[in-house]
């Protein structure tokens, strides 16, 4: 019997917990709410993170590792919004978001601001950690990026741990008072 050469099929009959571990259901091609897709690319960056790590090749992997650090966040941004159409840009969703911070102590939305105002400033189009050009064709007009800059791993973790789970927080609170 010859193999399929089909990537996406039909499910297998009698598929077991086995087969789990090396494939998934795709219900309808976006069958996911907006914030499980981005609790899905934070875990995705986690384990990049630690898979990295513990090769001790993290440079190899930084690309997809930051790049789903900031997808995950422009995703937790506009699970925020009532109409998520709102680009790319992650000041633009930062700015969208305010009113839904009001509620915080002024010095928490200020650091959370900055953190995302970090990435903006970096990768402002979502471009910079998907393409090899993704510079030239990201950065702000009359601003070069700076050619190069440091990452720690562990320190930027933890810190898109926070800013999600207090985005979490916003959503929760968003959604108790509806």
């Amino acid at each position: 019997m010859r193999d399929d050469p089909n990537i996406f099929t039909d499910p297998p009959d009698r598929l077991g917990a086995a087969d789990f571990y090396f494939g998934t259901f795709v219900v309808g091609i976006g069958g996911m709410e907006g914030i499980e897709v981005a609790r899905a690319f934070a875990e995705a960056a986690d384990r990049l993170l630690t898979a990295a790590a513990q090769q001790r090749e993290s440079w190899e992997a930084a690309y997809p590792i930051l790049y789903c650090y900031r997808h995950a966040l422009e995703l937790h941004l506009k699970a925020l919004l009532p109409s998520p159409k709102h680009g790319h840009r992650l000041a633009d969703l930062a700015e969208a978001i305010k009113p839904a911070l009001q509620r915080y102590p002024p010095k928490q939305v200020a650091w959370l601001l900055e953190r995302i105002a970090e990435f903006d400033r970096l990768d402002p189009k979502s471009t910079v950690f998907r393409y090899p050009d993704g510079h030239q064709t990201s950065y702000k007009p009359g601003a070069e990026p700076d050619p190069e800059m440091w990452v720690d791993f562990r320190k930027l973790q933890r810190t898109a741990n926070r800013v999600f789970q207090g985005l979490e927080r916003v959503r929760l609170h968003q959604h108790s008072t509806e």
